[in-house]
């Protein structure tokens, strides 16, 4: 599903461990052959399988048993289990722990908005923003497709979104639209989506021929009323809602007709409760 580089695994890795780990070293137990068992406290997506594997393979700890991400484990449910040394196994520990506690809160509060959208709404789209921790994007988007949504823009080299900020370049909205036959042309191959902060400006907007537009912080009943509107005048716009969007209005907004709700909170999921235990074999 994703392309992730060795160089990420390896920073995950050493910035736990930078030069070796001095407590298993220091109790003289570095040789000793032990087991880890990962299992989860409470119900969840598993996201992080992957990668975690990745880590054990460079601290050569043999894997026994292991779930794909995507996989819904219940409390008490084991779902990864392997042996190796002991000071391998206490260098692979926390690393990994700690990516199943956020990626896997990421794609189980993703699911679970998605699941409240396409209730309602079969066809709608959960979208991510960019406005993840800085560092950590390709696991969050990896978590987030696991959890059934999608990236919304990847980065700026991805496609041509218009705020209000680029407008204040141009002379405004009416600058703006008097360009836009221009830009579409300069980027034929491309949807040009635009942000608009009233149903004035997007209906402006759709008649001057923009693919798609992005509604920030329109309150649900107004969006409903508009989508029609501008349906009726470009059946093939794209719409997406934006703004303050979460799962406890997801459903209201999803009931609106957009395309796709664009939203931020799956990244502030609650870590899940990961437990490890490790223990000695020989």
């Amino acid at each position: 599903m994703m392309y992730i580089p060795d160089e990420v695994i390896d920073r995950l890795l050493a910035e736990d461990v930078p030069y070796i780990d001095l407590t298993t070293w220091a109790l003289g137990i570095g040789e000793r052959t032990g087991e880890i068992v990962y299992f989860t406290r409470e119900s969840a997506v598993l996201c992080g399988t992957e990668e975690a594997l990745r880590i054990m393979e460079r601290l050569h700890i043999e894997v026994d048993l292991s779930l794909p991400s995507g996989s819904e484990i219940k409390a008490d449910e084991v779902f990864l289990r392997a042996r190796g040394r002991a000071a391998d196994l206490h260098m692979a520990w926390k690393v990994c722990q700690n990516i199943f506690d956020h990626c896997s809160a990421i794609a189980t509060k993703t699911r679970q908005m998605t699941k409240l959208a396409r209730a309602v709404n079969p066809r709608i789209t959960i979208v991510t923003t960019r406005k993840g921790f800085p560092g950590t994007k390709a696991l969050s988007i990896k978590a987030v497709m696991v959890g059934g949504a999608f990236p919304h823009r990847l980065g700026l080299s991805e496609t041509v979104l218009v705020f209000q900020q680029h407008m204040h370049f141009m002379g405004g909205l009416d600058g703006f639209i008097a360009s836009v036959p221009d830009i579409k042309q300069h980027v034929c191959e491309k949807k040009l989506i635009v942000e608009a902060r009233s149903v004035e400006e997007s209906i402006k907007l759709c008649r001057a021929g923009v693919d798609g537009l992005q509604f920030d912080k329109l309150s649900a009943d107004v969006l409903g009323a508009a989508v029609p509107q501008l349906k009726a005048i470009n059946p093939h716009l794209v719409l997406l809602a934006a703004g303050g969007i979460t799962e406890k209005n997801v459903a209201e907004y999803a009931q609106t007709g957009v395309d796709a709700l664009v939203t931020t909170s799956l990244y502030n999921a609650k870590p899940i409760d990961i437990g490890v235990k490790i223990t000695a074999l020989a």
